[in-house]
Parts: structure tokens; sequence; C-alpha cells
């Protein structure tokens, strides 16, 4: 866990990790293993308070849920619903650039508006929690397949240009527990992005080209990051610590400064360690602070910059100057996510995600009217939706939920005429919301029509209504007789 390069993502470690191990079926007396494990890491000195916090929480709901209180796992039934083909390698990184600055910032906005927020806190932020929950639903509903979630793992895939490293971390962390795995890559170091030059730099036009080239050297005197120059470019900025005044972002979060320029085989601008960046979410705007590669203690007029920030996959504007008289920082605001044309432009049409927030969140509100209805034996649950134009449907399906308890009037005929009433007022809402998602029938519902082989023309009725359908009836459509005519 103190591996993070972000002590504040360690919660989500955590709670997946703990996740991932319950799902794994393991019985008392490995439980009561682990947690004497964790009580003697608990008496050595760890990292940082996060790490502490985090093992000793773990560590005391083992003891108090399992080992003292028998709540062992169940064994966690397969998905029933179909993947998506494995995603292409060159859509990766865009798509994942996408996933984590368009649609996990409006999945967290509206789990913290249905769930008032959880009680974890990255202080001055997002609750850290809520984010790795967001990231979840969202992976989740996509139906990605485990070779597609396997890529996203790979090193070297992502850029600090197009992706905030805490947020990768978590998503390291929840794909980690959807393949049910705990074993997590080493953290990346590289690549390396361009952040900012100082004006009066001699670095080339496409030096940005040449940083992302860049290579990590774990030197004796420190850890430096080289990147490569041509021969002429080094003779003429030899010695001229001015001239490559600049700063470069690692995917590890780190900012790392210009030092100097090494000639041999290998021409090469030096960098050094320096903080590492964090994205401030606790005003109305994002912020971030960076130094700037140039110690200035006055300015002469307005500064201009020609072009905004890049970084994080967002772009950024200089807000203000802050100086202590040893080195400057500059204070950035956000602008907007990065424009996907910049991560990719090939991909951008084909990187759509299953649904907007807004749909999700309005079939979750049907799914628990439902449940509830079917609980209470009631529709009142189902009258009291906020979206008026999903209480015909709630009416239906619940009307085909009652017709399964009756077995006496079950038949082919009476479930044909309820199914078109659900179709019908589905076709009603698919403009905006689309079809009905097949997960949010209840239990009961979902029997009548996977106990046996549907009637042809109830199986249409099926596929042109839900989305979704589990394989046992996805795919009887291309072997009906109405179809093989």
């Amino acid at each position: 866990m103190w591996e993070c390069s972000y002590p504040e993502t360690i919660p989500v470690l955590a709670s997946y990790w703990l996740k991932t191990v319950y799902a794994g079926g393991h019985q008392r007396a490995w439980w009561k293993q682990v947690n004497q494990l964790l009580k003697q890491a608990l008496r050595q000195p760890l990292p940082n308070a996060d790490s502490r916090e985090a093992l000793a929480e773990i560590q005391a709901w083992i003891e108090r849920e399992i080992v003292v209180g028998g709540k062992l796992p169940l064994a966690q039934p397969p998905p029933t619903e179909p993947l998506r083909a494995n995603m292409r390698p060159d859509r990766l990184a865009p798509y994942i650039s996408r996933l984590l600055n368009e649609w996990l910032p409006a999945e967290i906005a509206g789990l913290l508006v249905e769930e008032s927020g959880p009680a974890d806190s990255q202080k001055g932020g997002i609750p850290v929690l809520a984010a790795g929950n967001a990231l979840e639903r969202l992976l989740v509903r996509e139906r990605l397949s485990p070779e597609t979630l396997e890529g996203f793992l790979q090193p070297g895939l992502l850029s600090p240009r197009y992706i905030y490293p805490a947020d990768a971390e978590i998503l390291v962390d929840v794909v980690l527990a959807l393949l049910g795995r705990t074993a997590a890559p080493a953290p990346p170091v590289m690549p390396a992005t361009l952040l900012s030059v100082a004006p009066g730099a001699s670095l080339p036009r496409d030096y940005r080209v040449a940083v992302a080239r860049a290579v990590f050297v774990p030197a004796e005197s420190g850890e430096e990051i080289h990147v490569p120059i041509a021969a002429e470019q080094a003779l003429e900025i030899l010695h001229d610590r001015v001239r490559i005044a600049s700063t470069v972002v690692t995917m590890d979060g780190r900012c790392w400064e210009s030092d100097s320029v090494q000639s041999g085989e290998q021409h090469t601008v030096v960098y050094k360690p320096g903080a590492r960046l964090r994205i401030d979410y606790s005003a109305d705007h994002a912020r971030i602070r960076v130094p700037w590669p140039a110690t200035q203690l006055s300015w002469r007029g307005t500064v201009h910059f020609p072009d905004p920030f890049e970084l994080f996959g967002r772009e950024w504007r200089a807000a203000r100057w802050e100086t202590n008289g040893e080195r400057t920082w500059l204070h950035l605001e956000f602008s907007r996510a990065l424009p996907m044309d910049r991560v990719q432009p090939a991909v951008e049409t084909s990187l759509h995600r299953s649904h907007p927030a807004s749909v999700d969140m309005a079939w979750a509100a049907l799914e628990n009217a439902l449940a509830a209805a079917i609980s209470q034996k009631s529709r009142e649950p189902i009258e009291q939706l906020r979206r008026p134009e999903f209480i015909p449907l709630g009416r239906a399906v619940f009307g085909l939920a009652e017709l399964g308890k009756n077995r006496r009037h079950l038949n082919r005929d009476s479930l044909a005429i309820q199914l078109r009433a659900v179709c019908y007022q589905q076709a009603e809402v698919s403009l905006v919301y689309g079809r009905v998602p097949w997960r949010i029938l209840p239990a009961p519902v979902q029997a009548i029509f996977l106990k046996g082989r549907p009637d042809p023309a109830l199986l249409d009725l099926l596929i042109n209504t839900f989305d979704g359908l589990p394989q046992v009836l996805g795919g009887a459509r291309s072997t009906s007789p109405s179809q093989a005519a």
C-alpha cells in the first residue's frame, strides 16, 4: 500500500483489495492468519499515516466481521451479460483518457447526489472512495472484456499529459479487483511530458517530442531524467543552464527541473526530481501549483503565455504568480478537459460510453422502485418516481412480475399481452433513454423467460425491448424458426 505515489488513494487500494480477497471464497482459518499478519505489520513502522490507517481498518473489519462474527463470503455468480469485443490496442489510451477526464467526473457528481456523499475524506476535494465507486460502476456498465481490462495495466500506456496519476492509481486498483487479482504492477515513472520552458531558453521547437523519448536513470547521485537532443543543440547550449530552463512531469506525478547538459555518445538534457504535483479541487475551479523553471522576483508588465498548459488530461490557464525569494511558482486554473482530438484524432468519434450518467441514474431509479414495489406488493414506489415518463413503463413491468406469481394464468397469450405492454411503454422513452436494461428487471421477472426456450414471437419482443440480454436469450434468435425462414 505504501508504494502508491499518491498516499491519498490508499483507501481505494485497501477497499478494493479487501473486496477482491473477500470474493475469493477463503475459509475462516485463512482469514485468521491474515488477521495475525496484519496485527504484526501494525507493530512495525510504516511509511505514512494513510498506510497505517488503511491497514488498521482492514484488520479491525476482518476481526469483527469474520474472525469473531463468522461472516464468511458467499460464492460469486459469474456475470450473465455479454461482454464487449476486445478493444483494439490503439484505442486503449484515448479511451482511458476520456473515461477518467470526462465520464468519471460526471459519474462522481451523480453518485454524490444519489447517495449524499460517502463519509471518507480526501481533504478539500472529491471523496476518494466516491471516485473508486464511480469508476467501478462505469467499468461494470461498459461490460469490458478481461483482455481489455488487462490492456489497461500495460506499462507505458498512459502519459501525464493526458492522465492525472492519482486517477491512474485508482483505475489500477479497480481494474485489478474486476479481474480478481491482488498483485499490482510496479507503479511506472515514465513516460514524461513537457510542462514549461522559460523565456530565453534555447530548446528546439519540437522539444516536446524529445521529452516523450526521455529515459529514467536511477544514478548513484540520485534519480535523473535524460532527454535526448542532437549534438549541435548540445554544443550550442553546453554549460548554460539558463538556456535549458524547463520542467517535465513524469507518470508518477513528480515535476523534474532541468539541471545540466551531458555530452558523449548520447547528448541529453538532465533533469532532477522535485515536488509531486497535486490537483486542488477545493475551489470552484480545479487548481494546481507548479514550479516555474526561471526565478524572477519581479516582472515588467503582463506576462503572456502563447498557449494554455496541457497537463493531466486538462487545459490550464495561468492564474497568478508566487515567489518566496528563492524560487517562483505558477498557479494554474482549470480551463477545460483536453479535447480528444489532441489525444488521438482518428479515434475521437469511436470512443463513446454506453450511456450518459443521467440515463443510468434514471434506469437505476426505476430498478429500485420495481424492487420496492415487489417487496411491498404495491405499485406505490413506482407511482412516486421523479421521472413521470417512467411510471407507465414501471407499471407494465410490475404487471409482468404479478403475472409470474400466478402460474394458473401464466401462458403464452397472457405473457405476450403483458410483454407487448412493456414494449409499447418502452418505445415512449427509448428516444432519450434507449432500450430497457435487462439487469434492472427483478429476478422473478427474469426467471419467467430464462426457464425453457421462449416462443420465437416472445423472443423477438424481448430483443426489441431489452438491452444486454443474457447469452441464452440473445444468442437464441439466430436459430429460431422465424429467423431461419
